[in-house]
């Protein structure tokens, strides 16, 4: 199976609405694509307009980026310290792989709070290089398990990359 890099920054939110009724915002990202979540730090300082500026690997089958359609979901979330997390809003994407650049979208609640838009969130993406993903018959479809796989071999060869440039140079 083909699969490409697909790198994904979450810059920024503004004008986040305040779901605390007490303490202080403190936001986080999930971003989910292909299959696969990871997650930002959580900002501690800039409250209701947090800074993340976090840029994410994920690995995108070919035939999605033939499509020209990759899905995407950004929840944020408000961490707490004595009882889970609060939900903030969150974005449902179809991004264009071909487009490259920084976008700004309104975040939006996806529950009965009724909120029906507030702040906005930048990020850009940018598609990279295509990889071949060898599975064997009896290992089952399930991308994501060989998505780590791939991060450890990558990382591997990233090393041993940079071993041999130091002994040509």
């Amino acid at each position: 199976m083909e699969a490409r890099y697909f790198y994904f920054t979450v810059h920024s939110a503004r004008g986040l609405i305040d779901v605390r009724n007490f303490g202080e915002m403190k936001v986080y990202a999930k971003v989910s694509i292909a299959g696969m979540s990871k997650y930002t730090e959580v900002d501690l300082v800039n409250k209701t307009n947090p800074e993340w500026n976090t840029r994410f690997c994920f690995f995108v089958p070919e035939e999605d980026i033939i499509r020209d359609n990759v899905d995407a979901v950004i929840e944020l979330f408000c961490k707490r310290s004595f009882s889970d997390d609060k939900y903030v809003g969150q974005l449902n994407l179809t991004l264009r792989p071909s487009d490259k650049g920084e976008c700004n979208f309104a975040v939006r609640r996806n529950d009965s709070k009724g909120y029906e838009r507030f702040g906005t969130l930048k990020f850009s993406h940018e598609l990279g290089d295509k990889i071949l993903v060898v599975q064997d018959s009896s290992s089952s479809k399930d991308f994501s398990g060989i998505i780590d796989k791939l991060q450890v071999v990558s990382a591997v060869v990233k090393v041993g990359l940079e071993v041999v440039q130091k002994m040509t140079t």
